[in-house]
């Protein structure tokens, strides 16, 4: 199995000093083309350990299990260069100019090796610097790339420096690699790659010299394009300023690195609604951010098969008029101040160069608090227009976590074992005051649509909460793993792994999961690589949900519907929330057949074939709906009451393509193009979804967070005079999104029922792109997230130059930079109307902002 990055290279780090004369060393020097010795290159053994040249150019490990390794050297001003060395081979590494990345063979045979990981793939100083800089395009570039592994976009899981608890992503310039996508089929980790991929970042250690960098981004206004729903350009811009300083403490023994950024961004959302009098209002409205984020980070030898290092990163951001824009208006957002902090410790002990022991220890503190623009009651008109207060009201949050990690890892010569126990606990105190100022909503009617009721007067439900808003909840999660890579031959491994998981809140435990993966050459230079693996997955209960479940309870807080206030037929009903007896986690199975292959010129491609299936999935019902679908009709569990329940009743099943090439030996361009088609179908889009009614019918369907097509395509290009142009670009069909009539046909206290196709008896008819449809009647019903979005597509360009101001390799630097996100102005919908009888209905009313421009400056020392 492949070990943790960061867990290696502080291994090795510590294993320097470690005599063992049963194993082997690697030792070689670097040179120029012109011979001349590069003193300080950054050396990386099997991409993960890390130590630089000497005075003489020189480096030496210490003793390393395997006979075979992979050498990659970096330095400022040169492309990267790979070779491959034999434990105890003697190697000179010559370096090129920045032109042209190369990968040499100085051990028999080439290609891929037999136990890569389909779909991973590793970004290094070079890549990251043509990221965007700005963390939530850094964060989103990420996210596509993690796609690779047969995910939605948006949904990959992000750890940083080893930590199974998700969290923030740190300043990109505290960041030394990026692993995205390692075996996730490896019995460490908890999620399915249908589920989104993983993030894996590692944050710098310190250097053995001072340096340094300040740097700032600047966009103003007559850089950006008017977003596409707004009929005037608002004042868009955005400044960013930041510095990272490391070094050593004291040398050989202890280092430093710190990292500080702050933004101030000058956004704006488009509301376009149509209001009460009909007429269509459309508004730029401020949500200015400003957001602040920093790390430290220090490492200390402690003896010489002990590295202890430790880690403290906070992220501040102050955001305003949230939820504001498509048909919301101003009134109904708000501001939002949110924090993450985080203390990470950990120690790797070198006990054998054959046998290491990782120990993490991490605690992180998270607070939210939300003030409403107003406090006014909700006011929704379906489809039209949202006014009033937030629904939510004034949060407060507050989450802590702690989390301590154990792993042991132990290798022969044919195999790497890895043992380890996971532990989250995890503290949540919210108070959360949700529909405490009620909420009025038109949804319209069999004979009228939502506005023509509001007109007349005539809500159709008024939902107030009363109760306590304050809850507490505590999860513990714990986790036990074991992970065996069998080298059965040079060119044929097998992967075993076992995981179980427990967690309290609901109690769960009897979630044993068994994975296996086979990876197979068949020729000695390995340019074909076969991968076969499956395996078993359970997904921990959202806090979120059982959180929920406590709030409103009937005890805690209550929910009561009126239904037609203020008309003779008027009925009040209450709802509380719970999680069905026997709640656990959710299982589900996935497989991978997988292909590599190496053409000439290192063209380098790739398909892969995922198919998943989940039971037990997680979705709500109304257990006490009325059997006849009137209001005032019979239920199972006593008169007047919705049971909103969390039940495990809800199927996934299908399968996932993903066909891949990338290229990073050209003189001057490096590609990676990839293109996932996921074909999955379910009968739910999440823990929060119901059926339309508890006959279940027509609800199996594309799920809503699932994109059918997906091209993505990296590509870096070295233009004369040493300028860099990189390209990111990222294309999607759109997901699906449900048609419903805007109120609630069957009165189960869910607005999610969906209109019927037209018969002649229907007085009301509404012709659409769907189909001729009534929101009642007798005819089929349209199936579940029957609409599809338009295709979204994303194409960043950065252009950069960097000049040295002094004659030394690792002397001063001034890097200018040009940006421009969605550079091709195209209009990315993130809203669709879904409501029958909607002006809004199959159109967008709210995208992602256009075309949006910043040039940077950075000065490195």
């Amino acid at each position: 199995m492949k070990l943790q990055a960061t867990a290696i290279s502080l291994a090795f780090t510590a294993a320097l000093q470690a005599q063992q004369p049963a194993c082997g060393k690697l030792s070689g020097q670097v040179l120029d083309a012109t011979g001349a010795i590069v003193v300080g290159a950054t050396v990386r053994i099997d991409a993960a350990m890390a130590i630089r040249t000497d005075a003489q150019g020189r480096f030496t490990t210490g003793c390393l299990s395997g006979e075979k390794h992979r050498i990659t050297v970096t330095f400022e001003g040169f492309e990267p260069t790979t070779v491959r060395a034999v434990a105890g081979a003697e190697t000179a590494i010559h370096l090129k100019p920045l032109s042209v990345k190369t990968e040499i063979d100085v051990t028999e045979g080439s290609g891929v090796d037999s136990d890569d990981v389909a779909g991973s793939k590793t970004l290094q100083k070079e890549d990251l610097k043509q990221l965007a800089d700005d963390p939530d395009e850094f964060a989103r570039e990420l996210q596509v790339l993690a796609a690779a592994a047969g995910g939605a976009p948006g949904a990959a899981t992000i750890a940083v420096d080893g930590f199974q608890n998700g969290g923030r992503i740190p300043p990109k310039s505290s960041i030394a690699y990026i692993r995205v996508n390692p075996d996730l089929f490896s019995s460490e980790y908890e999620r399915p790659p249908y589920q989104g991929g993983r993030i894996e970042i590692y944050t710098k250690p310190g250097q053995d010299k001072l340096h340094g960098a300040l740097f700032t981004t600047q966009s103003a206004s007559f850089m950006n394009a008017a977003d596409p729903f707004s009929t005037s350009k608002a004042a868009i811009g955005k400044q960013r300023y930041g510095f990272e300083l490391s070094g050593p403490i004291k040398p050989k023994k202890a280092d430093f690195a710190v990292a500080l950024e702050h933004r101030q961004i000058d956004q704006f959302a488009v509301v376009n609604a149509v209001l009460g009098d009909g007429s269509q209002y459309i508004a730029n409205v401020a949500t200015p951010k400003a957001l602040w984020s920093g790390s430290l980070r220090f490492g200390w030898l402690l003896t010489p098969k002990n590295n202890f290092t430790g880690t403290y990163t906070a992220g501040v951001n102050e955001l305003g008029n949230l939820g504001v824009g498509g048909n919301t208006l101003e009134s109904a957002g708000y501001g939002s101040v949110q924090s993450e902090h985080a203390l990470r410790f950990t120690n790797l002990q070198t006990i054998t160069p054959r046998l290491l022991h990782e120990s993490r220890v991490g605690y992180t503190w998270r607070y939210r608090d939300d003030t409403p623009n107003s406090t006014a009651p909700s006011l929704q008109v379906a489809g039209y227009f949202t006014s009033g207060g937030i629904v939510t009201g004034a949060l407060h949050a507050h989450e802590r976590d702690l989390e301590v990690d154990d792993d042991i890892l132990f290798s022969t010569k044919k195999h790497n074992f890895k043992l380890g126990i996971e532990a989250l606990d995890l503290r949540l105190s919210d108070s959360l005051p949700t529909n405490f100022n009620g909420s009025t909503l038109y949804g319209g009617s069999a004979t009228q649509t939502a506005l023509q009721q509001y007109q007349a007067g005539a809500a159709t439900t008024f939902t107030q909460t009363t109760g306590t808003a304050a809850t507490t909840l505590n999860q513990l999660r714990v986790v036990l793993y074991g992970q065996d890579q069998w080298k059965l031959r040079p060119r044929l491994s097998l992967s075993l792994g076992l995981r179980y998981a427990m967690e309290s809140a609901p109690v769960s435990l009897n979630n044993i999961a068994p994975r296996v993966g086979l990876a197979w050459s068949p020729d000695k230079k390995q340019a074909w690589v076969f991968h076969l693996r499956s395996g078993l997955f359970f997904s921990p209960v959202d806090t979120a949900d059982t959180l929920e479940a406590r709030r409103l309870d009937g005890t805690h807080q209550i929910q009561r519907v009126t239904y037609y206030p203020g008309t003779i037929g008027a009925a009040t009903v209450a709802t509380v929330r719970q999680l069905a007896p026997g709640s656990g986690q959710n299982p589900s199975w996935q497989s991978h057949l997988g292909v590599e292959h190496d053409l000439k010129g290192h063209w380098h491609v790739q398909a892969n074939f995922y198919l998943a299936r989940a039971w037990n999935d997680y979705r709500s019902r109304n257990i006490n709906a009325p059997t006849d679908g009137t209001l005032t009709g019979p239920r199972p569990f006593g008169p007047a009451l919705n049971i909103d329940q969390y039940q495990q009743t809800g199927h996934l099943k299908g399968n996932v393509i993903f066909l891949g090439v990338d290229q990073h030996s050209l003189k001057r361009l490096q590609i990676f193009a990839g293109y996932i088609r996921m074909d999955l179908r379910s009968d739910t889009d999440g823990d929060g979804s119901f059926p339309q009614n508890n006959t279940d019918q027509g609800e199996t369907a594309r799920p809503t967070w699932q994109n059918t097509h997906h091209v993505i395509a990296f590509g870096n290009l070295v233009l004369p005079r040493k300028v860099n142009l990189s390209t990111q670009f990222d294309a999607n069909s759109g997901p699906a999104y449900n048609i419903t009539t805007g109120f609630d046909n069957n009165n189960d206290g869910v607005f999610n029922d969906r209109p019927h196709y037209a018969t002649a008896a229907d007085t009301l008819v509404y012709h659409t792109r769907f189909g001729a449809l009534s929101p009642t009647g007798t005819g089929p019903t349209i199936n579940r997230n029957a609409g599809a979005m338009p295709w979204n597509i994303h194409m960043d360009v950065n252009l950069s130059r960097t000049f040295p101001l002094t004659k030394k390799a690792d002397g001063q630097t001034l890097a200018l930079n040009l940006r421009s996100t969605n550079v091709l102005n195209h209009n990315n919908v993130t809203s669709v109307g879904g409501v029958l009888g909607s002006p809004y209905l199959g159109q967008g009313y709210a995208s992602d902002p256009g075309r949006r421009v910043e040039a940077g400056l950075r000065y490195a020392f």
